[in-house]
């Protein structure tokens, strides 16, 4: 028994080969290994092999074996086999198993196994003759397959043994017809799979070369499928390529990727590394040309947790989930990790998402077929810079299936702290205790980490790198320097102070508005006489971007002949970018991005949204699905009102309220802004609010009632609500 299942484990490092080894038996070039049975309730029962041509080989194991004429020989008890597997594949069974259909002899086999052991006859001179045999046409005789004597004794008695048995099986003598075609099908084939024998080191061999990361775990992968097939002959069960890995993987045997998706895997991997480099910017702060890097706790605490299951990264606008995400993937040495970046992705679907990272499989079919014993690790950025768009359902279908799979991959994603807190089908997704104390109350029911703004011991790395801004954030205001904790907010200042701007004229700064503001006249303003050029240029940047909702536009539909060096002046400034489909393409000319989502959110409230309140009502109406495109850019419009015109801030609140057709997330922003804001002023500034809980309209009650309650409700933790 010990040779069938060593026969069946050659045969099991041949289906985890895959395309590394060549299919036996005379199959196609093409045709690969796909599936182990053992003992199989079969005529032909020690082995059922299934190919990639949804062919069958069915195995017949015998250590030893010589010819023999006699009826009651092990000999005729092989051809009994065969023919019988032969009749029961030509009578079939609807709606039986895929193998009870008529045998094809173009991708299915009967194959008698054999040891070096066995007599030369069943060796060399039956396979010889059974080769010859199939070339043969209709009319030519059965001798004509024979080379010799001892060939044509060897074939005369496997047909007497066919027809003695098939009328004893179908009442009937065979026609030559039939024979021909029931011994096309038979093969002979001879394995020394015993210790040390040729057939066992060739197994290990192609173990180590095409199946194995540790050639070293030759041997014991080896006796690890022995002892499974051994397991399978048992219980009369089988596997098939995954199952095989598995069994492998969970054994501690570390494996190489399957062969056909290595190509894929390999693109897979240089994607990920180019988007690493493209959003390396996210990770550092630069102040002219010196480049700041501050490490933070909070990656550690990401590693630790992510490699003991999914989760998602939140956080506040530019609170710096990019850069954590990208120095955790550069922390991932030596491990599998596809890193995904969602405002350089336009995929409508899972196949144009296949498309744009350059692969031939689908992704989800890559992963699972991309082996190892490691934690691997999907990393996807910034999903709300998805904005609704059809490249979110994409994600989150790629997400789910992701999830649904299990296995070693884990699924690690940023999103706003707005995003989650509106979208259903990321906290489904990510269900669970919080694993980390890097977490938000708010969300105690989701698997998360919450990156946070910067730290005291943060700030002081900034010290020995950057001088000048380290003193600049240590003497700012208290205002100023709470500002600074946000990672963005100090990429901004930092980049005035690069640009020669006097620290005087930057402590003053107490928003993130008046900080944006600072940075637009640094940047786009200026003081040339080109500001009206290039705000026209990038007004027609944030249209075009509204009319395709995403976060990039063609550059002849913004440019115009006059704006040209307008646009040259902003790119080399880098308020704009030039886009790049890919990682590895070559930068986009003739597209437009803006090189942080939160320059985009800005450049619309500034150019598209400082308007009368009933213009900008009446643009959400006509189209609200602009209401999650435009959302933080509303919010840092109210913040402009807020600080330049309150009765503008409390109209345009009201207006949305009221405004029945308007998704309710549009409404929430006016009173959370007044929730945050109003902190540190007197509580006259909800005056206007106050006399509308008293107007004789009903109306205006109503809508003055619902504004207060979710004043209220933003100042409340979620604990409380």
């Amino acid at each position: 028994m010990d040779f069938q299942h060593r026969v069946a484990a050659w045969h099991a490092t041949r289906i985890l080969a895959e395309t590394g080894a060549s299919a036996p038996w005379g199959l196609g070039a093409a045709v690969t290994l796909e599936s182990l049975r053992c003992e199989a309730s079969l005529p032909i029962d020690d082995a059922l092999v299934g190919t990639s041509e949804q062919g069958y080989s069915y195995l017949q194991a015998k250590r030893t074996l010589s010819r023999s004429a006699a009826e009651d020989s092990e000999f005729a008890s092989v051809i009994d086999q065969f023919v019988r597997q032969f009749l029961a594949c030509r009578a079939g069974t609807p709606g039986g198993r895929n193998w009870k259909r008529p045998a094809d002899p173009l991708r299915d086999r009967f194959v008698l196994v054999v040891g070096p052991a066995a007599s030369a006859t069943v060796r060399i001179k039956l396979p010889a003759a059974l080769d010859r045999l199939r070339g043969l046409v209709q009319s030519q005789p059965f001798s004509d397959a024979a080379a010799n004597a001892g060939e044509t004794a060897a074939l005369n008695i496997v047909i007497d043994h066919v027809k003695r048995i098939w009328q004893a099986q179908n009442g009937a003598i065979p026609s030559d017809i039939e024979i021909k075609e029931l011994l096309a099908l038979a093969h002979v084939q001879t394995l020394d799979v015993e210790n040390g024998g040729a057939a066992e080191r060739e197994a290990k061999d192609l173990l180590r070369g095409a199946v194995l990361r540790e050639p070293a775990q030759a041997d014991v992968a080896w006796n690890t499928l022995v002892t499974a097939c051994e397991r399978l002959a048992a219980t009369k069960s089988g596997m098939n390529r995954a199952q095989l890995q598995k069994l492998l993987l969970d054994s501690g045997i570390n494996i190489q990727a399957t062969r056909s998706y290595r190509v894929d895997i390999d693109r897979l991997k240089a994607y990920s590394i180019l988007t690493s480099r493209i959003l390396n910017d996210l990770a550092n702060i630069k102040v002219g040309a010196v480049n700041v890097k501050i490490q933070r706790p909070v990656v550690d605490d990401l590693r630790r947790h992510g490699e003991a299951g999914s989760l998602l990264v939140v956080g506040e606008p530019g609170a710096g989930k990019s850069g954590a995400l990208h120095d955790l993937v550069q922390s991932f040495t030596g491990m599998d990790v596809v890193y995904l970046a969602v405002d350089l992705l336009g995929a409508s679907s899972l196949g144009t998402l296949r498309q744009e990272l350059g692969i031939d499989h689908e992704l989800t079919e890559v992963l699972a077929n991309w082996t190892g014993i490691q934690p691997a690790f999907l990393v996807i950025d910034a999903l709300d810079a998805a904005r609704g768009a059809p490249v979110a359902r994409t994600l989150q279908s790629l997400m789910k299936l992701v999830l649904e799979n299990g296995g070693r991959w884990r699924v690690i994603a940023s999103i706003r702290k707005f995003d989650l807190r509106y979208g259903d089908a990321n906290r489904d997704l990510f269900e669970g205790a919080p694993p980390s104390p890097f977490a938000d109350p708010e969300f105690p029911n989701v698997r998360h980490l919450n990156v946070p703004i910067l730290s005291d011991l943060e700030l002081a790395l900034i010290e020995p790198q950057a001088p000048a801004l380290h003193e600049l954030v240590s003497r700012s205001p208290e205002q100023l320097r709470a500002l600074l904790r946000v990672p963005f907010n100090l990429r901004l200042l930092a980049a005035l102070l690069g640009d020669g701007v006097p620290a005087a004229d930057l402590t003053p700064i107490k928003t993130q508005i008046e900080l944006l503001e600072r940075y637009w006249r640094q940047r786009v303003i200026r003081a040339d006489g080109q500001a009206d050029a290039r705000e026209d240029v990038l007004s027609r940047t944030c249209e075009e971007m509204t009319a395709s909702r995403s976060l990039r536009a063609e550059r002849a539909k913004v440019v115009q002949p006059s704006t040209g060096l307008a646009l040259d002046s902003l790119l080399s400034h880098q308020v704009l970018s030039e886009w790049q489909e890919t990682p590895w393409s070559r930068t986009q000319h003739h597209l437009l991005a803006f090189p942080h989502n939160l320059l985009f959110d800005y450049s619309v409230a500034r150019l598209l949204l400082r308007r009368a309140s009933a213009e900008i009502v009446a643009l959400l109406v006509a189209q609200p699905d602009l209401v999650l495109f435009f959302r933080p850019s509303l919010s840092m419009h109210f913040q402009h009102l807020w600080s330049e015109d309150r009765t503008q801030f409390w109209d345009l609140t009201f207006k949305l309220m009221h405004a029945t057709t308007i998704p309710e997330v549009a409404k929430l922003v006016g009173p959370t802004v007044a929730s945050a804001l109003a902190s540190s002023e007197t509580a006259d500034v909800f005056d206007p609010l106050y006399r509308a809980l008293a107007d004789p309209e009903e109306a205006v009650r109503n809508d003055a009632h619902e504004i207060l309650k979710h004043v209220i409700g933003s100042l409340l933790p979620e604990t409380l609500k």
